[in-house]
């Protein structure tokens, strides 16, 4: 047990006792286990810093062998006895790769404190803008760190977290797709693949390192040459290729090389041998980033160490894991359905995979995003994310995945609260970033949208989610000239992703060049194979250019097929036709994308293909009707907004 000074430290209405081993609420003592005590002793004594894991280990336990579960069981208690919790994080703030820091304002009680009176804390400072007010409504347990946390309850919205400056004077390293030899077999590829997510895995959870993320890094697959990845990442500085050759008995050989790319000089390289049923494949990862960092004289912290050595505990369950990573960089309807079915498999053999958890959500966001009806897909999304945070409640990228898909749900205030836990977590995730920009996109807050875009595009510059959802978000605004740039950018950057030339396509007809829209909405239809969605946005381009005989039968072309169609697209193509028929089907389709929880209605207050019902009074009154419906009514919007 730690040696307890008789001091008492007040935190809001809570008073803790180290004299006599309590927590006081009022007259009301909270119960608390020793080391649960404990452990909320030394965070507080040491508030003015970040705590690592081995320093409460050595605290709490007297440096006894103790699970990191154990740990993050210990402070979700210390949490619980002060009235919070792991998604609000007032009290013990997790620093991702660090630890934990005790981040509420903290009083060592006085003398007079001690007789019987308890002071009151402190007001917080004057503002003119009226912030202490709303502060002191939410007291006692509002943390005020280096930013601001947000107040997560749904009458109040404050600023997201803003982001740290970019740190250039950090190696910006790209890892592109090993090769792998001619006799390799598909699974060897799959392998190779997978080998480099870990490695750019591994190498992001160095803070002395930036890491271009996974979805940028694949998009060198084909051209791995430093006049071409500069070019599309001019700032990248190292290249980290590699080959992985297979021998005769099964062995195979990673070469990895790190390379200079300004100077196309051999920074580091070395050979290892593994056999992919053996437990130093797992580690082969983690090891390349350790030399990585060694070559470019990069220190890893304690913390990123034990990251960097966690491996899966039940080998055979990684096979399919990456077989389903495979299928989930082909982004079709098919093959997102097949990863899931891969990752179940992973997870059937290993109960505690957390990755593949995580990816398998990735793969039924992706699904509910493009594919398949959200009203349907939405409880398996939350189901998949649900079983990611009870077994790590502080996965930022858990939660960011969340945020994203409830904003996408119009779920407004749990989406605002899970993004802004999930950026106090890991500000280093683009998700989070696209989250906030559709979310303030919905609003109608321009600056904060280009705000939010200019961070996600830093982070994930490549990124094809982020490159569609992105120009959608501009242009629901009327950010038309940012929103030309974006696409443009955008369509350089992914010659063949069709939903970004069909994002490309309506941002032009909205600022009037139809003629443009068509022949981009057009070359959507043929790279995306006439997916149903594509159709439904050409059928929109052809009525507001005036070809108002092609719109029906392209809609009937997108019902044949079968699956999803978005009943809100729809109902803008029945708009485009410009006739009573048009707008009444409009508004019976914006209807059924209500019932279907279409993720296109986030833009409903906005979208101005919406005009026509807007401003007709026969059908306004029935419009509004539709924004109160998903939250985006003129009370709605203030409430968010106080």
């Amino acid at each position: 047990m730690l040696a307890m000074d008789g001091r008492k430290y007040q935190v809001g209405q809570f008073v803790i006792d180290t004299a006599r081993y309590r927590i006081n609420s009022g007259d009301t003592a909270v119960p608390v286990e020793p080391k649960v005590f404990d452990l909320l002793v030394f965070l507080i004594r040491h508030r003015d810093r970040v705590l690592t894991r081995e320093e409460l280990f050595e605290a709490v336990w007297g440096g006894r062998e103790v699970s990191d579960a154990t740990l993050s069981n210990h402070v979700k208690n210390a949490r619980k006895a002060l009235g919070d919790s792991g998604e609000l994080q007032q009290t013990i703030q997790t620093i991702r790769g660090r630890g934990y820091q005790f981040i509420a304002p903290v009083q060592e009680l006085t003398a007079n404190a001690l007789s019987g009176h308890v002071p009151a804390p402190a007001p917080p400072a004057a503002n003119p803008d009226g912030l202490p007010r709303r502060i002191g409504r939410l007291r006692p347990l509002l943390a005020v760190v280096a930013f601001l946390v947000p107040v997560l309850f749904f009458g109040s919205r404050f600023l997201s977290v803003p982001p740290s400056p970019p740190e250039h004077n950090r190696p910006y390293i790209l890892v592109v797709p090993f090769g792998v030899s001619d006799n390799a077999t598909e699974d060897h590829k799959t392998f190779a693949d997978q080998l480099t997510r870990e490695v750019i895995d591994n190498l992001r959870k160095i803070s002395g390192l930036r890491t271009v993320p996974q979805a940028s890094a694949f998009q060198f697959r084909g051209d791995k040459t430093p006049e071409h990845i500069l070019k599309r990442l001019p700032d990248a500085q190292f290249l980290l290729d590699g080959q992985v050759s297979v021998a005769p008995d099964g062995t195979l050989r990673i070469t990895p090389r790190l390379a200079d790319l300004r100077q196309d000089l051999d920074v580091w390289g070395s050979p290892f041998t593994v056999r992919v049923d053996d437990r130093n494949f797992f580690e082969t990862p983690a090891e390349i980033a350790k030399a990585v960092a060694a070559a470019l004289k990069v220190k890893i912290l304690k913390d990123e160490q034990h990251a960097l050595a966690q491996l899966p505990s039940v080998p055979r369950a990684y096979e399919p894991y990456a077989a389903g990573w495979r299928e989930m960089e082909l982004f079709t309807h098919e093959s997102m359905q097949r990863a899931v079915a891969y990752f179940d498999q992973a997870i059937a053999l290993d109960p505690d995979f957390l990755a593949a958890y995580q990816a398998k959500s990735d793969a039924l966001r992706s699904i509910f995003a493009y594919f398949e009806s959200p009203q349907e897909l939405l409880p398996k999304v939350e189901a998949s994310l649900a079983a990611v945070l009870a077994r790590d409640p502080d996965s930022a990228e858990a939660l960011s995945s969340l945020g994203l898909t409830q904003v996408m749900a119009w779920q407004w205030k749990p989406a605002w609260e899970n993004l802004n836990r999930a950026k106090v977590l890991d500000r280093s995730l683009t998700q989070t970033e696209l989250g906030f920009a559709l979310y303030y996109s919905a609003l109608g807050e321009k600056a904060k949208v280009r705000e939010s875009l200019a961070r996600a595009s830093e982070l994930d510059p490549l990124n094809t989610e982020l490159a569609d959802w992105g120009n959608w978000a501009l242009f629901m605004v009327g950010e038309q000239q940012a929103s030309r740039e974006w696409a443009e950018k955008q369509m350089r950057q992914h010659p063949d992703n069709g939903f970004v030339f069909c994002g490309a396509g309506i941002s032009a007809y909205l600022r009037g060049d139809e003629a443009e829209g068509v022949a981009l909405l057009e070359k959507g239809v043929a790279l995306s194979d006439r997916a149903p969605v594509a159709l439904i946005m050409l059928a929109q381009g052809y009525g507001y250019a005036g070809q108002k005989d092609k719109v029906l039968p392209l809609l009937a072309e997108a019902e044949r097929a079968k699956i999803y169609m978005c009943p809100y697209e729809t109902a803008v193509a029945y708009l485009s036709l410009g006739d009573e028929a048009g707008k009444a089907k409009a508004i019976e389709l914006l209807h059924e994308a209500v019932d279907k929880r279409s993720n296109c209605l986030i833009f409903l207050r906005n979208d101005p293909r919406m005009k026509a019902l807007r401003e007709d009074p026969r059908y306004a009154g029935r419009f509004e009707k539709l924004l109160a419906l998903v939250g985006l009514d003129e009370t709605a919007v203030r409430s968010y907004q106080k």
